[in-house]
């Protein structure tokens, strides 16, 4: 490695002196500008030197990942630098793999791929793998580097083998169809799905239906063939490779009858029909995870997932000229697995079709985005059979009609009742529909952000809640007009709040999962826990259950005035009805609960902080306002809840630290406590409750043994486990 200093030249001329390496050491003269009269400068002689050696000693010393950093070459150079010929620039280059990458002809003209008479055990090497490639893709990989190095898809109309060409065919239906409903639901970011097809025509003229019929005849062959076969190895491996034929064509069907037609989703009869076949391919998935032996191996010494058909850098030309993604191909094990879990998500997604409003849909959104986040397909098929369709859902119904159907649940707003005057006054009507038209969208991608994964999850929700500060003002504009008109009617019943409490509901649970995703995802650090678990125990959890119980008296007064209404002169006492499917009761219970566990934490950490247990950043690194503002940011267009200001945590950080840590810990044991008596109040709990009891009840024990004085003198920093529940840690203490 050669290096010289260069020094500012005089505009007038400049010096050129050859490298010694390369040419003549004298120097040479070349005038610029300037009178040629005039005797030229003098030229600055310059030496050169070695510095090789002693740039590799000084590179020893620097560990792994380390940079030097000079005024110039900063981190944004080092970024930067490519080193020339680099072959990883070039996607034409081989490293070390293929040095003549096999083609469909050249496979066959070589004899290393067979188009006939293929044996049972070559043709379950073949699926095994290419599910391999089909799973690698799914997870992120492009689709050149994967299911597209598999030869035989390349030109499926001359293999011969009939088993094999039907296969062939019906992955290219599989692929087409999952491309189609990731493309369609729009819920995927470039980490999570590469949708391009490098030109190949995914065999668009052949129908699903005519690849099925094609699967099912191979099938019949191959059944009749065992029946023929005496040997019982042979015969098994022909049973091996019909239940690979059948879960395909299984498989096949299932995608093709979730797919909505004529943008209508598949009725609650047509769903019982999906989940008896995805059954059916359920128990195949066992079978195929059993004989996985039969089948043809992978060289382990390569990384081409199959001795025959498969060329890992067929495709390389296609790929863009940067650094390539090394791709790592499934394991056929861990492949049959994904499927096998990917069809119970499936299975789970079809219960989609008996949410009917849009309060019970949405939790399940939510509730799906956290069991089955990793998987895209499974949440983009999810999407689309709710909305098949821009303006409706399961194609049936108008979104606008299912968020009217959900405020009237809620709260019951005098407008949307059919027995209330409001409700065919023509201004009324025209100013209730033009607000859920315009904030229609809004609400919707509430469903779409549960569709992304959990990080991006978290970034869409902070900007989302900008609609919100929107959303509000307009609520509370249409409360008041329709206030306003109500007064003029005889018996007029107040309209104060409805919608705007509607929406306030709605978006305090996004500023939750907002903060609460920040302790999933890892964002925290330990010090910043004291004013995330305060925001959400003096704040959010408060507001949300304060909503809740107003809605809730709102609609037992709409109840109770409705059950008063009757003819005149009846002498019967009216009969409180009791109000059918709401669930506001177990949401408030699970709200309490939640504000409780939040109120542990932030009591447990303020007992932490004033026993100097929690380590601060150093001052210099460290500015806590900044790091306050920064993580509610999201926060501050909203106008309610108002956002709360740093001044604000402060006082109560110095409020909290004044009490001992002792009755801290106490009172942190209390909530804890509090928090797990009313999960337990509840009847049928979900899993989620017993986790969140499973953590009460550790926690709870943990605080009375500090508030009893266990390791009061130590400064071990507490453990915070996650392991039990996504949200809330289980808090350790260590002596």
């Amino acid at each position: 490695m050669d290096a010289t200093q260069l020094e500012p030249q005089d505009l007038s001329s400049t010096s050129i002196q050859s490298n010694p390496l390369y040419g003549d050491p004298s120097p040479v003269e070349v005038s610029i500008c300037g009178d040629e009269s005039e005797p030229p400068p003098e030229v600055i002689q310059r030496e050169w030197k070695e510095i090789t050696t002693e740039f590799f000693g000084c590179v020893k010393e620097l560990k792994l990942g380390e940079l030097i950093h000079d005024n110039m070459f900063g981190l944004f150079d080092a970024m930067s630098a490519i080193e020339m010929m680099d072959p990883k620039m070039d996607a034409g280059m081989c490293c070390n793999k293929e040095a003549t990458p096999l083609n469909f002809q050249t496979a066959v003209e070589s004899g290393k791929m067979k188009l006939s008479n293929l044996e049972s055990r070559e043709l379950i090497g073949i699926i095994d793998a290419t599910y391999s490639c089909m799973v690698s893709w799914l997870e992120g990989h492009s689709m050149a580097q994967t299911v597209l190095t598999c030869l035989y898809l390349h030109q499926p109309d001359k293999i011969e083998d009939k088993a094999m060409k039907a296969f062939a065919v019906a992955i290219y239906k599989i692929i087409n169809l999952i491309r189609s409903f990731i493309l369609r639901a729009r819920v995927y970011e470039e980490e999570d799905f590469q949708p391009s097809n490098y030109g190949y025509d995914m065999y668009v003229d052949m129908t699903e239906t005519k690849a099925c019929n094609m699967l099912k005849s191979a099938e019949d062959d191959w059944v009749k063939k065992a029946k023929e076969v005496d040997d019982a190895k042979e015969r098994d491996e022909i049973n091996a490779l019909v239940s690979r034929l059948k879960f395909t064509r299984l498989f096949l069907q299932c995608l093709v009858a979730l797919y909505p037609s004529k943008n209508i989703s598949p009725s609650k009869t047509e769903m019982i029909d999906i989940v008896k076949t995805l059954n059916g391919a359920l128990e195949l998935t066992q079978v195929m995870e059993k004989t996985i032996e039969f089948g043809t191996q992978p060289d382990v010494e390569s990384d081409t997932p199959n001795v025959m058909g498969f060329s890992m850098m067929v495709n390389q030309r296609l790929l863009p000229p940067t650094f390539p993604r090394y791709t790592k191909i499934k394991e056929r094990s861990t492949c049959i697995q994904y499927l096998s879990e990917l069809i119970h998500r499936l299975k789970h997604a079809c219960k989609i079709v008996h949410c009917t409003n849009y309060h019970s849909a949405l939790n399940f959104f939510m509730d799906f985005s956290k069991k089955f986040g990793p998987c895209l397909l499974s949440r983009s098929i999810l999407q689309t059979l709710y909305f098949p369709s821009h303006y409706t859902v399961f194609g049936t119904k108008k979104r606008t009609e299912v968020l009217k159907e959900s405020a009237k649940a809620f709260i019951a707003p005098p407008v949307l009742l059919s027995e209330n005057p409001l409700s065919t006054n023509p201004a009324a009507i025209n100013c209730v529909d033009s607000f859920f038209a315009y904030n229609e969208h809004t609400f919707s991608v509430l469903f779409e952000i549960c569709g992304y994964n959990r990080a991006r999850q978290r970034d869409k929700l902070g900007i989302m809640l900008s609609n919100f500060a929107n959303l509000q003002d307009e609520a509370e504009r249409v409360d008041a007009y329709l206030h306003s008109l109500s007064m003029k009617h005889e018996n007029p019943r107040q309209h104060l709040a409805c919608f705007g409490t509607w929406v306030l509901y709605h978006c305090l649970r996004a500023m939750s999962f907002f903060l609460l995703s920040g302790l999933e995802l890892e964002l925290y650090s330990v010090h910043e826990y004291l004013y995330i678990f305060w925001y959400l125990y003096q704040f959010l959890f408060g507001w949300i259950v304060s909503a809740l119980t107003r809605a809730d008296t709102f609609l037992v007064e709409q109840d109770y005035v409705a059950d008063n209404k009757g003819p005149k002169g009846s002498q019967k006492k009216p009969k409180v009805k009791k109000r059918k499917g709401k669930s506001d009761g177990k949401e408030i219970i699970f709200n309490q609960a939640m504000q409780n566990m939040c109120g542990g934490y932030y009591k447990a950490l303020g007992g932490f902080i004033g026993e100097d247990r929690i380590p601060e950043p150093l001052p210099m690194f460290d500015n806590e306002k900044v790091r306050f503002e920064h993580r509610f940011a999201p926060f501050a267009t909203l106008s309610t809840p108002p956002p709360m200001a740093y001044s604000d945590f402060k006082l109560m950080k110095t409020y909290l630290l004044k009490s001992p840590a002792e009755e801290l810990y106490a009172a942190a044991a209390k909530h804890f406590h509090e928090a797990r008596v009313l999960l337990e109040s509840y009847p049928n709990p979900d899993e989620e409750w017993h986790e969140i009891v499973k953590v009460a009840k550790m926690n709870f024990v943990m605080m009375n043994l500090l508030a009893s004085g266990l390791n009061r003198q130590s400064k071990t920093p507490p453990e915070f486990d996650f392991s039990c529940h996504r949200f809330f840690p289980i808090i350790k203490q260590r002596k």
